[in-house]
């Protein structure tokens, strides 16, 4: 497994990070998927494949975050913050906007983000990547009162992705952050124009063709620029 690419995928049970995790493999990667609830990861779990490891871990529990980091014995070539949550999308009036709620939104996404990358920097390999599934809902000119905590969340990785980017330019990582599309997922609902397995291909392929150059950039799943 050494010999290959090695991609480690945050909030992999599910949704784009289960369609990342089945084309990584397909694409010859040597995949590391972390998920938070095995209850909740049946599909995850039954994938059999020699180039796939698997490690619960709960992204906003710094104990669990530094024992996978710990146990990995390979350098990562690739570290995709995935895992992320939607508390509804109601406005900030509405009961799916408590301050529980909130905070658990902004807890996953955002500090999620950092607390993963901070301990896995030193299981990084010489030019990896960073990259942060980030949202256009998270862009600052918008006309949307719903989802408000989602959108602010998705904001602050697309900020906390520029601040990461230059914090590790001086070793020559790229960091950047992704809108995955609207995907039929759990959280994009039926009626989304992707599939999950149209975005997860067009996202892996547009991570493996990422340079330094496009260090502190946001793209669409295509691969085009975006504005913040």
């Amino acid at each position: 497994m050494t010999d290959l690419k090695t991609i480690l995928i945050t909030g992999a049970n599910r949704g784009i990070g289960l369609e990342l995790v089945k084309e990584s493999i397909s694409k010859n990667f040597s995949v590391i998927g972390t998920y938070r609830n095995k209850h909740k990861s049946q599909e995850l779990l039954k994938i059999k494949s020699n180039n796939l490891k698997l490690f619960e871990m709960d992204v906003v529990n710094e104990k669990s975050i530094s024992n996978v980091s710990n146990n990995i014995k390979y350098p990562l070539d690739y570290l995709i913050c995935n895992a992320g949550i939607n508390n509804g999308y109601g406005t900030f009036f509405d009961e799916d906007h408590t301050h529980e709620k909130m905070l658990e939104v902004l807890n996953v996404n955002v500090l999620g983000c950092i607390l993963t990358i901070r301990y896995f920097s030193k299981n990084l390999n010489t030019n990896a990547k960073i990259i942060l599934i980030s949202s256009i809902m998270g862009i600052q000119k918008h006309n949307g009162s719903n989802a408000t905590i989602y959108r602010a969340s998705k904001a602050a990785v697309n900020n906390v992705m520029v601040s990461i980017s230059e914090e590790f330019k001086s070793k020559k990582i790229t960091v950047s952050s992704f809108h995955p599309g609207w995907v039929r997922t759990d959280m994009g609902g039926p009626n989304a124009t992707l599939s999950t397995k149209e975005s997860a291909s067009s996202l892996i392929r547009n991570f493996e063709s990422l340079t330094f150059e496009n260090t502190g950039k946001f793209f669409n799943y295509d691969g085009s620029s975006m504005n913040f």
